[in-house]
């Protein structure tokens, strides 16, 4: 008899509605290709326009700022790439992510205060919660 396999599919967003989108050029400072997950959370720096992955850490101006939402996962080369991002609408909070890997806190939360991104606590019906075997 052939063993199980259970697939988890998770067809859940991090938007919950979207009102505002910006059309962007994104830079990737890094060495290598990057990665970016839906749900990271983007600021841009007002010297050159572009966005960048937000980093509460920074000294880098603006970019210790939350301002913006990828809504898709983005392979971005090293350099510039074309962004849509989320400008203004809800979120769920749960799935915002900071590309680090730091987890998202109420700190970084109420960092969104200054922009019309509402991150909301909701459970989405849309994701499964049968556990893998």
């Amino acid at each position: 008899m052939a063993n199980i396999t259970i697939t988890n599919n998770d067809l859940g967003s991090v938007a919950l509605e979207v009102w505002g989108t910006l059309d962007a050029t994104f830079h990737n400072a890094a060495v290598t290709e990057q990665v970016l997950a839906e749900g990271t959370l983007l600021a841009r720096q007002v010297a050159d326009g572009k966005l960048y992955p937000y980093d509460p850490a920074s000294i880098v101006p603006d970019l210790n700022l939350p301002s913006y939402v990828l809504t898709y996962e983005h392979t971005a080369p090293v350099g510039d790439s074309a962004v849509t991002a989320m400008s203004a609408g809800k979120v769920n909070k749960n799935r915002l992510l900071i590309h680090d890997g730091t987890p998202v806190a109420a700190a970084h939360l109420h960092a969104l205060l200054d922009r019309p991104i509402i991150p909301v606590d909701v459970k989405q019906l849309a994701m499964i919660d049968n556990p893998q075997s």
